[in-house]
C-alpha cells in the first residue's frame, strides 16, 4: 500500500500524525507522509487514519 497527503485539503489538525507516528508527521501545520510505502504491520492503522481524516485529505493508493 501507498499513502499520500492532499496538502491542498489537510487543515493540520495531527489526527494522522497522532493515531500513525511512523507512517505520519507535522510540519508547518500540514501532515507529511515519512514513508510513502506503507509497513504491512501498520496498513489497518493508516487505513483507521484515513477513514478518520477530517477533510479526507489522505489519500491511499
Amino acid at each position: 500500500m501507498k499513502v499520500r497527503i492532499d496538502a491542498d485539503l489537510c487543515t493540520g489538525c495531527g489526527l494522522c500524525a497522532d493515531s500513525v507516528p511512523d507512517v505520519f508527521s507535522m510540519d508547518d501545520d500540514i501532515a507529511e507522509v515519512s514513508s510513502s510505502d506503507v509497513p504491512a504491520n501498520l496498513e489497518d492503522d493508516v487505513r483507521e487514519a484515513s477513514e478518520d481524516c477530517p477533510v479526507e485529505a489522505i489519500i491511499l493508493e
